[in-house]
């Protein structure tokens, strides 16, 4: 018989002798009998087959990423290239096209429109498409910087592989919150959201930009 045993400054011993004489009125002499040994299961071997079932029969299967909405990833690549225009005017087998008058183009949120737009897509595989105008037009949407940005350029190219948009000669890109910026060249890259300017010829090769204050 197990008693639970509290101590206190004030009367250890009465609790201790209190204790002892409940231990011999139950028959059971202190500093005698045996103690009572536990029968203890046998051991069952764990096979390798065991063990390999068991973590198998434990596991959970591992939550499936929860689907997020395709406009928020900025990867152009996953979306088609659609292109409409007065008239197409070739179309070779190797995969090159031109479309005239009025052409727009479109891919995601991306929108421009110019004069004349010619594509290279080889096995139906959309690759590089230039767009010129008087001048040529696009605006984007960036989803990190949460802003559009509209720009125009006497020819804007489109780079599928390197996901780069590329503005020249009278490049003008102007952001949502006012930044602007004016150069020769003009080049977006849209994983990153950064951009790179070349010195415009008419402004002594120089760059000019307009920083919004907060």
């Amino acid at each position: 018989m197990n008693l639970p045993i509290t101590f206190n400054r004030a009367g250890n011993k009465w609790l201790v002798a209190a204790c002892s004489l409940s231990l011999l009125l139950s028959g059971v002499a202190l500093g005698e009998g045996k103690p009572t040994e536990k029968t203890a299961k046998p051991a069952t071997k764990t096979t390798s087959k065991d063990t390999k079932s068991s973590a198998i029969e434990v596991s959970e299967k591992p939550n499936k990423p929860e689907k997020t909405d395709k406009s928020d990833k900025n990867d152009n690549k996953t979306y088609p290239v659609n292109v409409s225009a007065d008239q197409l005017i070739s179309q070779t087998q190797a995969g090159n096209s031109e479309y005239r008058g009025n052409v727009v183009l479109t891919r995601n949120k991306l929108e421009t429109h110019g004069d004349k737009v010619r594509l290279v897509h080889p096995n139906n595989n959309f690759e590089t498409a230039t767009i010129t105008g008087k001048p040529a037009t696009f605006k984007d949407y960036l989803p990190k910087k949460q802003q559009w940005m509209n720009g125009e350029a006497k020819q804007i190219f489109f780079d599928q592989d390197k996901d780069t948009v590329t503005l020249t000669e009278d490049a003008i890109m102007v952001m949502d919150n006012g930044n602007r910026i004016k150069a020769d060249k003009i080049i977006i890259y849209n994983k990153t959201e950064t951009f790179e300017a070349v010195g415009s010829k008419q402004h002594g090769g120089r760059v000019q930009m307009v920083i919004q204050p907060e």
